[in-house]
């Protein structure tokens, strides 16, 4: 509720002078215009002449260390470890169970760690392969530092509590290694100041300067020497406000892309085979629908496997036109594509195809899964199986709650380990109408 204190006068017209309490018993002032000279109607915008709480120039830097014991790995694969005065933090390149060294630095509401040093260091701890990551600059793979194996366990740890928050009668969950840890990327991307060329530096805006990426394949490490030898490359300045521009590789394609956006593409080919024939096996198993329906379809990826499993129509459904055209290229039989855009409620309502019961539903979306879950319902309700392969665990768990919501049980939750080094875990998984 705001109190008026004073009125007075300002070239600009007439104004209120208001104190505003804040939760934390600050109060805060701004002017209110009852009637400007600049304008006839009569405003209420409001003019903050202060803010309080923010820290300004004078904020003085508060340093200090402690030790603690790492007790989890954030979702971005960092470290979690509780300070003696209860702050909890979040350090890279450390595993749970490790006791470890950390220096704090506090200035206002601003908190930055750095590890200083391993006071009980894991056993699987490895020697990282990538000089980049050994000296800090690179934070593309921020778990190259423990083996393989230990990874594995890790990621199907998590998946497992997932499956145990949503209360799901599944019997445990599997992880899918893959064959390669390393030289698996089939595509990446670069940034660029006409000077330097590589990915973006842990926790900055800076350029981690490449030459060498052990996680590339082999047609895309000559792509990278054959871009470094451009270098330096005026064209390749910054446009206006922006920090970098961007270069993308791909080893089906001979010509880097420049500040183009590419049509998606899973990053792992031998990864995206797993996947596949995983789909293919399940699909074999599930019941026969009337209709098909794929959400997020893309380039038709797995769209092909759909078309090859079933012997009923599929309607393929993406808001993407590059990879709508991409798909019509492949000529699939039976399959109907079909343009929406499945992040707007609007775009669903008025170009989704109109559903009958007895469908199936197979979706492969972005990071943001099923953003608009309300307006998808009806197509959810009337599915006897879905199929969702996700790429974020946090809103697979979300949409999994959904579906269960929708009268579907998960059968099987399986993680497919995409890109081996980093935290990522694709989600495989099977919901079947609850009897």
């Amino acid at each position: 509720m705001l109190f008026p204190r004073a009125l007075f006068r300002r070239d600009a017209g007439l104004f209120y002078l208001l104190w505003k309490p804040f939760p934390s018993w600050r109060p805060t002032c701004y002017l209110v215009p009852i009637y400007s000279r600049a304008s006839s109607d009569l405003s209420r915008r409001k003019v903050k002449i202060n803010r309080p709480g923010r820290p300004g120039p004078s904020a003085t830097t508060v340093n200090d260390s402690f030790a603690g014991i790492v007790r989890d790995l954030s979702t971005d694969g960092r470290g979690v470890v509780q300070a003696p005065d209860g702050q909890v933090v979040f350090v890279a390149g450390v595993w749970p169970g490790e006791e470890v060294e950390i220096k704090r630095s506090r200035r206002g509401k601003s908190t930055s760690v750095e590890l200083i040093s391993l006071l009980q260091p894991l056993d699987a701890r490895r020697t990282p392969e990538c000089e980049y990551h050994r000296g800090g600059s690179c934070g593309g793979c921020p778990w190259m530092f423990v083996d393989y194996p230990t990874q594995l366990k890790q990621k199907q740890a998590r998946l497992a509590k997932v499956l145990e928050r949503i209360n799901s009668n599944t019997a445990g969950c599997s992880m899918l290694g893959a064959r390669e840890t390393l030289n698996y990327r089939n595509r990446a991307q670069f940034k660029s100041d006409g000077v330097k060329l590589g990915y973006v530096a842990q926790g900055s805006h800076e350029i981690a300067d490449v030459t060498h990426c052990p996680i590339l394949n082999d047609v895309n490490q000559v792509h990278l020497r054959a871009l470094r030898q451009s270098l330096p490359n005026s064209d390749w300045r910054p446009k206006k406000n922006r920090h970098w521009t961007t270069i993308d590789i791909d080893d089906e394609r001979g010509t880097p892309l420049v500040n183009q956006r590419q049509a998606f593409r899973q990053g792992n080919s031998e990864q995206n085979e797993q996947l596949r024939a995983w789909l293919s096996n399940r699909l074999a198993n599930l019941s026969r629908p009337t209709t098909v329906f794929e959400l997020f379809c893309g380039s038709g990826n797995l769209t092909e496997v759909i078309a090859e499993q079933v012997d009923v129509p599929v309607i393929a459904i993406e808001g993407d036109e590059m990879s709508l055209d991409a798909l019509s290229a492949r000529n699939l039989c039976k399959v109907k594509p079909v343009r929406v855009n499945l992040f707007s409620k609007h775009s669903i309502g008025d170009d989704m195809p109109i559903c009958q019961s007895d469908i199936g539903v197979v979706l492969d979306p972005p990071r943001d899964g099923l953003k608009e879950r309300e307006a998808l319902k009806p197509w959810f309700t009337r599915a006897e199986w879905v199929v969702y392969v996700s790429c974020d665990l946090a809103t697979w768990e979300r949409d999994a709650v959904f579906l269960q919501s929708c009268g579907l049980d998960l059968d099987e939750a399986t993680g497919l380990d995409m890109f081996p080094q980093t935290p990522h875990i694709e989600t495989l998984s099977v919901f079947t109408r609850r009897a």
